[in-house]
């Protein structure tokens, strides 16, 4: 009884930091059990929520800031996970970005589970309720931008000096973003995995953040373009097929279809040639169950299912470079020729040089 007490005081206490003058966010239906909403009265804030990890007593630390506010509070680690386990999450009137800088978190849209890696990143449009649930230490940026200044910083894009500011227009972070300002409601979110290549996606995202951090804390002549600057690089580093996959996640769609996504798009990446451990260290998910899921909606394990990218893009070799079929094969990553001519056969019916005959 005592513990559920604490819960209660702990939790309006937060509700009463949030609620004074210098915070960004201001909480509505604070006791609601269905919704929390959140309203942004600046342009933007960010939100930096970290903790050990060691116990339900261990405390998540929370700053939020912006360019004239900020408050700091404290919340135990159980208190986080209570609003979790009795099923309160939150809406807002803003766009929020959430970056895993360090650890993992569970992240609960619209009621599904879904986990978050370090380096990892979702994009969270307006009226979807959500909430996050720590399962160990972990390090977590959130990043609030009203529709009115995403609005302006894509503007920026049509009218800068340079022609690759333009880039960002075709992204499917901009395309998301404008069909959200344009017809409020779409039941679906984005998805940001790291490039398989990206090796240091965690630590250049905990660069970033240093750097806008530092910059609202420390603002001196100019700090208002390199807020925004920061900004735009954040979003273009998040839009670049080098740094990460994007996959728009659709609200109805069952959530082990965000997993497949993932999966499809790293194999897609790596041509198929990523083995089961890479796999599973990627995505923080064991291979067997990984295998369940490519079962589940191709019918094939997850070797099988690599290879078809794998044997697709030596089929693209094979027509569009005039390297030597044992070429292709190291280049594939195959040590064994008669193991890459069977498996191409099995798939197009023919041998690699029969195929480059027939489509040369």
């Amino acid at each position: 009884m005592e513990k559920n007490t604490s819960f209660v005081n702990n939790r309006f206490d937060m509700q009463k930091v949030l609620d004074s003058s210098d915070s960004s966010i201001n909480v509505q239906n604070g006791d609601s059990d269905f919704g929390r909403f959140y309203h942004m009265n600046v342009p933007f804030q960010l939100t930096l929520e970290y903790c050990d990890g060691a116990g339900p007593d261990d405390y998540v630390n929370v700053v939020t800031l912006s360019f004239d506010k900020a408050v700091l509070y404290q919340e135990t680690l159980a208190m986080k996970n209570y609003s979790y386990s009795k099923n309160a999450p939150h809406f807002h009137d803003f766009f929020e970005f959430v970056i895993i800088l360090e650890g993992t978190i569970v992240q609960q849209i619209e009621g599904k589970d879904y986990l978050y890696p370090a380096g990892s990143c979702c994009l969270i449009s307006r009226n979807l309720r959500h909430l996050e649930r720590y399962q160990s230490g972990c390090k977590v940026l959130y990043i609030g931008l009203s529709p009115a200044f995403i609005k302006e910083l894509f503007a920026s894009a049509h009218s800068g000096f340079f022609a690759g500011e333009k880039q960002i227009c075709d992204s499917d972070l901009y395309r998301f973003v404008t069909r959200d300002l344009e017809n409020l409601g779409e039941r679906a979110y984005l998805d940001f995995i790291p490039a398989f290549q990206n090796h240091l996606a965690a630590a250049n995202m905990y660069a970033m953040a240093e750097d806008m951090i530092r910059t609202l804390l420390y603002p001196k002549f100019g700090a208002t373009y390199q807020i925004c600057g920061l900004l735009c690089a954040f979003m273009a580093c998040l839009s670049s097929q080098a740094h990460y996959h994007c996959t728009n996640i659709q609200l109805d769609s069952n959530s082990d279809f965000l997993i497949f996504s993932r999966i499809t798009r790293l194999f897609e990446e790596s041509d198929g040639r990523m083995t089961r451990a890479e796999m599973e260290q990627c995505l923080h998910y064991s291979g067997d169950y990984l295998n369940r899921i490519v079962n589940k909606f191709t019918g094939m394990c997850l070797f099988d299912y690599g290879m078809t990218f794998c044997m697709k893009k030596a089929a693209q070799y094979l027509t569009g470079t005039d390297e030597s079929v044992s070429a292709i094969a190291a280049r594939l990553r195959f040590t064994n020729r008669t193991h890459f001519y069977t498996l191409f056969k099995h798939m197009y019916g023919v041998t690699p040089r029969e195929y480059r005959k027939l489509h040369g």
